[in-house]
């Protein structure tokens, strides 16, 4: 039996597997013969990530919104973090930019909500776009307050108190140990 209003779960910590879980809730729910829906807040459409060829094996629609990390630095225009395996992540957008991506997102995700259409939406890395200034909770609440029958799954670091208060599951994936650690780099099909 559904519930008269969709649940909300969330994937936060600092721990690997939080856009995996929801990949896998993602995939539980389409072969269920749910609508799914799923939007990223940070992932570009132009970046070579597996998820990207899921809506041509399965009945999902993906929207990759992002302008990609968002490093703030404001002492430069082109901010890098340097990784432990040597590697380097480069944020090429404003934080204006971000915020406008951030923004649109938030649009997408409210007209997918307007629709009826879709019995899951995925919100990818939306819990990020609070510490990162992008967002605003009252925001996202406005967005759980929009979701009707729709069950919305939100991933990221730093889900706020308030964010897990109003939620029906939170898991906090948290970090004991991370490939990174040892200087490895990222594999695809495991991590991106």
């Amino acid at each position: 039996m559904s519930p008269a209003k969709g649940l909300v779960y969330i994937f936060t910590g600092d721990g690997k597997g939080k856009t995996s879980a929801a990949l896998g809730v993602a995939m539980r729910a389409v072969c269920a013969g749910l609508k799914v829906a799923w939007v990223a807040w940070y992932k570009e459409a132009s970046w070579d990530i597996a998820e990207k060829g899921l809506p041509e094996l399965i009945d999902m629609e993906m929207f990759f919104l992002g302008k990609g990390f968002h490093i703030q630095d404001s002492r430069k225009d082109l901010k890098t973090a340097w990784l432990k395996t040597g590697g380097v992540v480069v944020d090429k957008a404003t934080a204006k930019a971000h915020r406008q991506a951030a923004q649109a997102a938030l649009k997408k995700a409210r007209k997918l909500l307007q629709t009826q259409k879709y019995e899951v939406l995925v919100c990818d890395e939306i819990n990020n776009t609070l510490a990162d200034g992008l967002l605003d909770i009252k925001q996202i609440i406005e967005l759980l307050k929009e979701r009707g029958k729709t069950h919305l799954v939100l991933t990221g670091r730093n889900a706020p108190r308030k964010l897990i208060e109003l939620a029906d599951l939170v898991t906090e994936m948290r970090k004991v140990k991370h490939p990174y650690d040892q200087g490895k780099k990222a594999v695809k099909g495991l991590d991106f």
